[in-house]
């Protein structure tokens, strides 16, 4: 990189107006548009690049812009609320991050002001990756700091019309067990909520909740799969398949057990086509994790 973010957005900073965001965005996006390494973002297709205006700038620089813009507003959350927005809605791909990871920090100094703010932005996500930076670096840092008071307050998130909202609440869900595995059965308990969503890039994210909740403990995970299988609600096929095609391999010798319940779903004469390739791509990833 060729500048020094952290302390070029400081200096950005010093002057900036809160009843002006738009000019301090434009000088942050002049900024993030020095970076060396600028190239097309992997992993969003055409689609969400151009919904996004993804420029490519490298995501460490504007993690450091971010986090300086975070440090300056912890004690000044309202006059920084508006410099977020604006980077979120009028500067791409790139002012999404750089907001979220201010929004962090500016969570954690005055919760009750910025939950509802994050709520806002995650109703006009475009596409899983600006969703899920948004669940992980301006959701979580305050569930993961006070569990027993937010976990219930995002709760409702998990029932909401809009997927992004659904997904992003999942998300941070499925990783609060990562950092305090004795949450791991309520978290298993809350994604069970969604197991037969209809969205896609929710079912991602579901399917995600539940192998993620083996870096807590494999034991309530497999008793979750067991339970759902087979589930009685077909839309939960693709999830408690894809949870096992995906699984951590080095986990999979512990799931073997569920074998017998997934060959004996794949025999039911009423899967359709589609189900039933699902099911038995879960079963050959079981039979070779049991050296069959």
């Amino acid at each position: 990189m060729n500048a020094d973010f952290g302390q070029s957005t400081q200096a950005i900073l010093a002057y900036c107006d809160p009843l002006q965001p738009q000019a301090t965005a434009a000088k942050l996006e002049s900024l993030w548009l020095q970076a060396d390494s600028i190239k097309p973002v992997v992993g969003l297709n055409a689609e969400a690049r151009a919904a996004l205006n993804a420029v490519g700038a490298p995501v460490a620089a504007l993690t450091e812009i971010g986090k300086a813009i975070g440090k300056a507003a912890r004690k000044r959350v309202d006059d920084f609320i508006p410099l977020a927005r604006c980077l979120w809605e009028d500067h791409g791909r790139e002012g999404r991050i750089v907001a979220l990871h201010a929004l962090g920090p500016m969570e954690l100094a005055a919760p009750e002001t910025v939950v509802p703010v994050v709520y806002e932005l995650a109703r006009t996500c475009l596409a899983w990756e600006d969703c899920d930076t948004l669940a992980m670096r301006a959701l979580e840092p305050i569930v993961r700091q006070q569990p027993d008071a937010w976990l219930p307050k995002i709760e409702p998130w998990l029932d909401d019309e809009n997927k992004w909202v659904r997904r992003a609440a999942i998300t941070v869900v499925a990783r609060l067990p990562m950092a305090k595995p004795a949450y791991l059965p309520r978290c298993l308990e809350l994604t069970e909520r969604l197991l037969d969503d209809e969205d896609q890039d929710v079912r991602r994210a579901v399917s995600f909740a539940i192998r993620i909740g083996t870096r807590g403990e494999i034991a309530p995970v497999r008793e979750f799969l067991a339970r759902h299988v087979p589930p009685a609600n077909p839309a939960a096929t693709w999830v408690l398949c894809d949870a096992i095609r995906s699984m951590t391999k080095a986990f999979l010798p512990e799931f073997a057990s569920l074998l017998p319940a997934y060959e004996r779903w794949a025999a039911d004469p009423s899967l359709g086509r589609a189900d039933r390739r699902s099911v038995e791509s879960a079963i050959k990833v079981l039979r070779q994790s049991n050296g069959g």
